[in-house]
């Protein structure tokens, strides 16, 4: 449950502050377990209770002259800082910060044609922290279970990595998770830490609306793109100088034989390309993307995606 109250003060139609303060309670319940009833059923609810201080700094000079197209520059850097009020437990800390920023510049080609480009960071430290996963888009539309098993009985996964090789910091305390994206061509948790950096580039072809000089009644047709992309990103725990290139790990969650090597990209950036299309279909507007890992061009099978929501 969150109680919060929300200041904005705006300098110009550019430039802004918000402020955020409030409570946040949080309630994990325990599942119950078919094979231990009695003691799973007692098991008392945890809660816990963060006083949150937010602080953002908005730039905003962007025309929006159709669906999913801006011209201009927005930006903004943020500051979190979240303090648990409730009991804090001997192996708790009391205190959680986060920082980042996110900047995107839309740059007009031809008409609606543009070049999207965006860098955007999250730190966070303190006694605990936020992990973060790195991989996928936002938005994924997942209408199958994240586990699929062959025939021999071996287990992959189809949207995020869940295998004991990539599992979070042990030794770290973490408090909340989010999603580091979009980094296209792989699944969500290539790489997790309690910092990410991704970089995205995409050119944007709303192809109707530019090449058709008439008016375009049909909400699929006017507002359908195409989009050429290329992402980059990481994700580590520690400082800076403890970033490098995600692994991946090829092999089966339960055969102990399994291969981890570099993922493909760019220096210390798993990296990811291809195209994709976009369009309104009942109202939402859905994206499609086929993404390949950067080690080879155009070599094997695209990951696919099929997601809801506008901009990266």
């Amino acid at each position: 449950n969150y109680y919060l109250g929300r200041l904005r003060f705006a300098f110009d139609r550019v430039r802004s502050l918000r402020l955020t303060i409030g409570p946040r309670v949080d309630r994990v319940v325990f599942v119950g377990d078919p094979f231990r009833a009695f003691t799973s059923l007692k098991a008392q609810d945890r809660t816990k209770t963060y006083g949150q201080l937010s602080a953002e700094y908005v730039h905003d000079n962007t025309l929006n002259p159709a669906m999913n197209i801006w011209n201009g520059l927005r930006w903004k850097v943020y500051m979190d800082w979240f303090t648990q009020v409730s009991k804090v437990r001997e192996t708790d800390g009391r205190y959680l910060f986060n920082a980042g920023f996110d900047a995107r510049h839309y740059l007009p080609i031809y008409r609606n044609i543009i070049w999207a480009t965006r860098g955007a960071a999250d730190f966070s430290w303190g006694n605990q922290k936020v992990v973060y996963y790195l991989g996928g888009v936002d938005g994924w539309l997942k209408f199958r279970q994240n586990e699929k098993v062959d025939d021999n009985g071996n287990v992959s996964y189809r949207y995020f990595n869940a295998g004991e090789t990539n599992r979070p910091d042990p030794s770290a305390q973490y408090a909340y998770q989010s999603l580091a994206v979009n980094l296209r061509g792989f699944n969500q948790n290539v790489a997790n830490g309690n910092n990410a950096l991704v970089l995205n580039s995409e050119i944007r072809v709303p192809v109707f609306s530019t090449f058709f000089n008439r008016p375009i009644n049909n909400a699929f047709l006017r507002n359908f793109q195409l989009v050429q992309f290329v992402d980059l990103g990481s994700a580590w725990n520690g400082t800076y100088n403890k970033l490098k290139r995600p692994s991946v790990s090829y092999g089966q969650a339960n055969n102990p034989l399994s291969v981890k090597i570099e993922a493909g990209g760019i220096g210390p950036f798993a990296g990811g390309y291809g195209f994709g299309a976009r369009s309104t279909l009942l109202g939402y507007f859905i994206r499609f993307d086929a993404a390949w890992e950067m080690n080879t061009v155009f070599g094997g099978k695209p990951k696919m995606y099929l997601a809801l929501g506008m901009d990266f």
